[in-house]
């Protein structure tokens, strides 16, 4: 039950996917927590206790033989290999490392992460690779708040390159009086030879062969070989895989990004007013300082995707009918608006 999980399926467990998603969803946690709690109980035996008495009800009669009273009269669980996948976690793995790249990128440009974007490039030669990614596609956007994901072999149409570098310590005991030579030539290598050295396993560095232990190629982003020279890239890599993330701000994703802001300002007065997600209430409005328009662009040009995000319309105050229990200023950057509730 890592963040990840937790994070990525908070719309299953909700419901808020399909019937039958949703109740996979659920059974898998709760198999996750039952067994759990069986094997923590030698450590945490008050802890997993209570989880246990909470689960029981509905563990079906007979599931486990003998006594079930308690978490410690039941068998400590056994391996289930048939659970495990090296195809899943290897996707996993894949993904959370486009994912962690992409944040790097945001934090080095202090971009949060709720500012929508317009597209991250996933470049890797494997089709492999490319095909994991693909999979776990829409948690790689929704994680990243992308409108796009791009998944390319092409390095030549993102201005990919190659370089080499080498443990020059560990090198001079073995070339000797030739490292000075290898040490000035090696970053002036074309990148075509050291893609190619990846392939052989040898690269000739000023007349010096160089086996593939000597050095570590490495993948890069020249900006200045992209093809596309109007696109805004900033670069991020593992050694193994390469995103290019467009970090340009446009109109319509600030816009984009304020309307979440508005949303969130709205989850923030229910929790503060104690409403359950049960709890039907109609939303108000009425913006107090707005200097640049951007609540004013939210409301108008934002209205379908803000009740995409609030579950229903904002409507104006104008509109409001009397008995609003609720009502607060809120604020979002340099803009200031009224925020009402009243129960259905």
């Amino acid at each position: 039950l890592t963040n990840w999980y937790v994070r990525f399926n908070r719309r299953r467990l909700k419901g808020e996917e399909s019937d039958e998603d949703t109740t996979h969803s659920l059974n898998t946690l709760f198999e996750v927590l039952l067994t759990l709690c069986r094997l923590m109980a030698p450590f945490t035996p008050f802890l997993t206790e209570t989880m246990y008495q909470s689960l029981k009800a509905h563990i079906p009669a007979g599931f486990f033989e003998g006594d079930a009273r308690s978490v410690h009269f039941v068998p400590f669980p056994e391996v289930r290999e048939e659970y495990f996948d090296a195809d899943i976690e290897r996707a996993m793995t894949r993904m959370q490392a486009v994912i962690e790249l992409g944040r790097a990128i945001r934090e080095r440009n202090n971009i949060s992460l709720k500012m929508p974007l317009l597209e991250l490039v996933v470049i890797h030669p494997s089709a492999e690779y490319l095909d994991d990614v693909r999979g776990l596609s829409k948690y790689i956007t929704e994680e990243l708040s992308l409108r796009s994901l791009e998944l390319s072999s092409d390095e030549a149409k993102y201005g990919i390159k190659y370089r080499a570098e080498a443990d020059f310590k560990r090198l001079g005991a073995k070339l000797r009086s030739d490292m000075p030579r290898v040490k000035k030539a090696l970053p002036d290598v074309p990148s075509a030879d050291v893609k190619a050295a990846l392939a052989s396993g040898r690269l000739v560095v000023d007349g010096i062969a160089l086996g593939a232990d000597d050095i570590n190629v490495v993948r890069f982003f020249d900006a200045l070989s992209l093809e596309d020279k109007a696109r805004r890239f900033e670069e991020d890599t593992d050694k193994e895989v390469v995103v290019l993330l467009d970090v340009e701000k446009r109109d319509d994703l600030i816009r984009e990004y304020n309307a979440r802001e508005v949303s969130n300002r709205v989850q923030r007065l229910r929790k503060k007013a104690g409403l359950s997600p049960v709890d039907d209430v109609q939303y108000y409005f009425q913006i107090v300082h707005d200097p640049e328009g951007a609540l004013a662009s939210v409301f108008d040009a934002q209205e379908e995707h803000l009740a995409r995000l609030v579950k229903q319309p904002i409507r104006p105050m104008s509109a409001r009918p009397a008995g609003a229990f609720v009502e607060e200023e809120q604020e979002v950057n340099d803009a200031k608006f009224v925020l009402a509730f009243v129960r259905l």
